[in-house]
């Protein structure tokens, strides 16, 4: 036969906490530098809490910044640059609304999302362009000249 102990309800809400801790710790937010980096990171995280998946590569002219975007319309959302930072922002609104069977569903759901990440150098705000087709966003940051000089290819023997 076996003792049982009974639980209270600071037990149960105890467990109840490590359990939702334990979730959100699954959907921690990875740092990962973005190429050339000073220091700074992008949050990148498996399920993303409010932000889109954003990718930054650099040649030597300018800086490139990917973000998908599914769904939304070029009216949704903002690109900006704030300093040496890129910032998106945006809101999703999703309707929809059926008639079968003789009963009536509606779903509506609305959520906002910020991004903002440090840009590897300087650039030049005002030459900067973006395009946004099927759900990706390709935004194009030329580099300033000073940027530029600063990088020194070397020659490999």
């Amino acid at each position: 036969m076996s003792s049982l102990v009974p639980m209270t309800w600071k037990d149960s809400l105890e467990g109840l906490r490590d359990r939702v801790l334990r979730v959100f710790d699954r959907w921690q937010p990875r740092r990962t530098r973005p190429n050339g980096g000073n220091g700074d990171y992008w949050p990148v995280s498996v399920l993303d809490l409010g932000g889109p998946a954003v990718d930054l590569a650099e040649t030597d002219d300018e800086v490139l910044v990917t973000a998908e975007l599914p769904g939304l319309d070029e009216k949704d959302f903002k690109v900006e640059v704030e300093e040496r930072r890129l910032v998106l922002r945006g809101e999703k609104k999703a309707e929809r609304e059926e008639r079968r069977d003789g009963r009536y569903y509606s779903e509506r759901s609305y959520g906002g999302f910020y991004r903002a990440g440090p840009l590897p150098c300087e650039i030049e705000p005002d030459k900067a362009n973006a395009r946004y087709r099927h759900g990706v966003l390709r935004v194009r940051l030329p580099k300033s000249d000073a940027a530029k000089a600063r990088r020194k290819r070397i020659t490999v023997n």
